[in-house]
């Protein structure tokens, strides 16, 4: 499987051209003979929503939900967005569209609620880890702070899951000689999903400013060891 990991900046608040991006990254890595292309958690919608988070949601059926199926006609697409299945309850969600339909959804269930976080305020907790299948894989999909939880990934090596996905947006954080410690916070949980439960691990995060807050980027994949 020729996967894209596509880390950028999306535009808070503006799903249309948040998805116009995603539509070209898309096209481009068809072009490209790609297989799946994966994007950052809420990559359509933006990280720091508070109150436009119900307004901007994706809602089954509706426009941008329409083409998230016609962009995955060509290839599998991951994408996270702000999820509303249920009027007033907004999960964070990623969402795994193929073949022109949605394939899979997982909601988040660890939800930061402290310092420059509030997750807490904006969406409702997810509450299940379910594998699904992804080309010749079983996949799992993690969303940033569940990383930080071994018994999670744990949870996907019990289903057999041969591939775990982590999408995030985390801020960038903590520089000094020895580089960023939020990277090599990331680096140590694909090592240990990797190493220790023989997962293949692709981890990708956001870029850009939003708020005065810095995201980092630092994606990476880790073969199962």
């Amino acid at each position: 499987m020729k996967v894209r990991a596509v880390q950028f900046s999306p535009v808070l608040g503006d799903i249309e051209r948040n998805l116009e991006f995603h539509a070209a990254q898309a096209a481009r890595a068809v072009r490209d003979r790609r297989d799946l292309i994966v994007f950052p958690e809420l990559s359509l919608s933006g990280y720091q929503l508070r109150d436009l988070a119900s307004e901007v949601a994706l809602r089954p059926g509706d426009r941008a939900w329409w083409r998230l199926e016609k962009m995955s006609r060509g290839i599998g697409v991951i994408a996270g967005a702000p999820l509303e299945e249920t009027p007033g309850i907004v999960h964070n969600a990623a969402l795994y569209f193929a073949g022109g339909r949605l394939a899979h959804v997982h909601r988040k269930a660890q939800l930061p609620n402290f310092g420059m976080f509030e997750e807490g305020m904006v969406f409702k907790a997810g509450d299940s880890f379910q594998s699904f299948p992804l080309g010749p894989f079983t996949a799992g999909i993690l969303i940033c702070r569940e990383i930080l939880f071994p018994m999670l990934a744990y949870l996907y090596f019990l289903q057999k899951t041969d591939l775990l996905i982590g999408i995030s947006n985390s801020p960038q954080r903590g520089i000094g000689r020895d580089g960023v410690s939020s990277f090599q916070l990331w680096e140590t949980m694909g090592y240990v999903f990797s190493q220790f439960y023989h997962q293949n691990y692709l981890f990708v995060n956001r870029v850009g400013f939003e708020d005065g807050i810095g995201f980092g980027g630092g994606s990476f994949f880790a073969r199962a060891g």
